[in-house]
């Protein structure tokens, strides 16, 4: 408890050291101004705010390694945020001190249930990498093959815990100030980074995540998985092979090795639809810490590593998505726009004619450059900004993938600002446009439940007479529970045709003695008999009818 109020201090102390809460009053909300001022030391600050989106890098480094992973995942949220706030987002680190060799060694002891010496040969103190999850170190194993050892850092899922949940008071709070907050959703953003720094600490399911790329890639060229070593494997350990690949990083190196960059460029690209629409399940975290490259002949190799941040696309969104991208490189804006609406990205009550004007508007002018000079990751987010304005519900599967292409494509341009993504792209998706549709996606579907159909046989002449019983049955049942319906309605409508003249009886009774005294004093005498035919009309309209 104390923890937490000496947390929330510092982050109001952060808020203020940064002019974070002359941000919020720059929002224009009413309530935003009053918590403001109620502040003492607001009284004598002005409310100008110099260089915001430092400030706020500034201010995410300060408050510790969990919220820099919280930047680096929202600097990817160009349909929430401005692009110079989500630029100086993007330049986040995520550079942790490095605890100590012993605690690594015991912590790695404890997980495998041996001593160091007894399963390594050689284990280097000082850690390759130390990150805000885990640091790696680099090990020999006793049969002298080199490893990296990934550790996740002790009590790292109680920081998780205790910054996610102030996280969310955060989001709930600055949500509940104004509308510009609303629509900006902190709540889901958090609740959808809370499912991928958890997804992180997880080794097991890391290892899961490399076997499955590396089987995927098993017969290509284009990328390279290391070799996982699953008898030391567990929650917070992983032991993998160490490639001496150039990182990608290292430019100086790449020209040395005779890299050819344009071949770099295009695999990169080439890599990446791969694993989006053929095997749908795609690397998500592509920073230059995770990526490495290979010389393989005059080819290019790519040798990814860190897979605790992994996308897939439902089939749906991957029609839709692909149909997209060349709807909108043949300038059909209302295609697109409808299929915005058909993939539910936006209501289904959404004018199509409004929503296609407003991306031909705004997406227009893109393709006026050179077909090279078009960037697809703009394409997308011009397309999720204008729709935003549509009430866009962006899918966080869908927020993981653009992130991945965006940098996918700045790697590609940053080696070979000549690269058209658009021609490197284009065979795929339209090649795997071509698999989804006609004979060969029948055939393929028919194959894949295959074995179900075959089971199914044998039960299906039984399975068909059963159907046939029962409608039989409910057909008979049917017409019992029509007659008895006949019945019940004609008892009822006895019931109240009885009901109704009785009432009318009871009406007319009472109205002629009310008449009869009226005539007897000569009290609304010229009147009478408009109160009588008025009377007769509405008793007979209220008689009851049989349907």
């Amino acid at each position: 408890m104390f923890n937490n109020i000496l947390r929330v201090l510092q982050i109001t102390r952060l808020f203020i050291k940064y002019d974070v809460d002359k941000m919020l009053v720059n929002c224009g909300s009413g309530k935003c101004k009053f918590y403001f001022y109620m502040l003492p030391w607001n009284w004598f600050r002005k409310r100008h705010v110099d260089n915001i989106p430092l400030k706020i890098r500034m201010m995410f480094e300060e408050l510790g390694p969990i919220f820099v992973k919280l930047g680096q995942v929202i600097s990817t949220r160009k349909d929430l945020l401005s692009d110079d706030i989500a630029y100086e987002l993007s330049k986040l680190q995520d550079h942790v001190k490095p605890f100590s060799k012993d605690i690594s060694m015991k912590i790695i002891e404890n997980e495998l249930g041996d001593k160091i010496s007894n399963i390594f040969s050689d284990f280097t103190s000082e850690p390759l990498a130390s990150a805000s999850i885990a640091q790696v170190h680099s090990a020999k194993l006793k049969n002298g093959e080199d490893v990296v050892v990934k550790v996740v850092r002790p009590d790292v899922h109680k920081a998780i815990e205790k910054d996610l949940l102030l996280m969310k008071r955060i989001a709930e709070f600055l949500t509940s100030l104004s509308d510009d907050f609303k629509r900006m959703h902190l709540i889901e953003v958090v609740n959808d980074y809370e499912l991928l720094v958890y997804d992180e600490t997880d080794l097991i399911k890391e290892s899961t995540n490399a076997k499955k790329i590396k089987d995927n890639f098993k017969d290509s060229k284009l990328i390279y998985i290391p070799e996982i070593y699953w008898d030391y494997v567990t929650k917070n350990i992983l032991v993998m092979e160490r490639t001496f690949a150039i990182p990608i990083n290292d430019k100086k190196e790449l020209v040395r090795q005779g890299i050819n960059f344009e071949k770099l460029a295009t695999n990169a690209v080439e890599s990446f639809f791969i694993q989006v629409f053929e095997h749908n399940f795609f690397h998500a975290d592509m920073h230059p810490g995770n990526i490495f490259v290979n010389k393989v002949g005059d080819d290019v190799q790519f040798v990814l590593v860190d897979f605790g941040i992994m996308g897939s696309l439902s089939k749906f969104d991957k029609r839709y998505l692909a149909e997209n991208f060349v709807a909108f490189f043949n300038r059909d804006y209302e295609k697109v726009a409808r299929l915005h609406v058909e993939c539910e990205w936006v209501p289904k009550d959404t004018n199509i004619s409004l929503l296609e004007k407003a991306i031909r508007d705004n997406c227009e002018s893109m393709l006026d450059k050179s077909i090279k000079d078009v960037s697809l990751s703009d394409i997308i987010l011009g397309l999720f900004d204008t729709a935003r304005k549509f009430k866009l519900e962006v899918q966080p599967q869908l927020i993981l993938m653009q992130k991945a292409l965006l940098y996918t494509e700045g790697l590609g341009r940053e080696f070979y600002p000549e690269l058209d993504l658009w021609k490197t792209s284009k065979p795929i998706l339209e090649k795997w446009m071509k698999k989804q549709k006609g004979l060969s996606s029948a055939l393929k579907n028919l194959k894949n439940n295959y074995s179900d159909i075959i089971d199914l046989l044998p039960e299906l002449p039984g399975s068909l007479r059963k159907v046939i019983n029962l409608l039989n049955n409910d057909q008979l049942n049917l017409d019992r529970n029509i007659k008895k319906l006949e019945h019940i309605e004609n008892s009822i409508f006895k019931s109240t045709r009885r009901n109704y003249w009785m009432t009318a009886i009871l009406i007319f009774s009472l109205f002629a003695i009310v008449v009869t005294y009226l005539i007897h004093n000569n009290i609304y005498y010229q009147s009478i008999y408009w109160y009588i035919l008025i009377l007769t009309i509405v008793i007979v309209l209220l008689r009851p009818r049989k349907k």
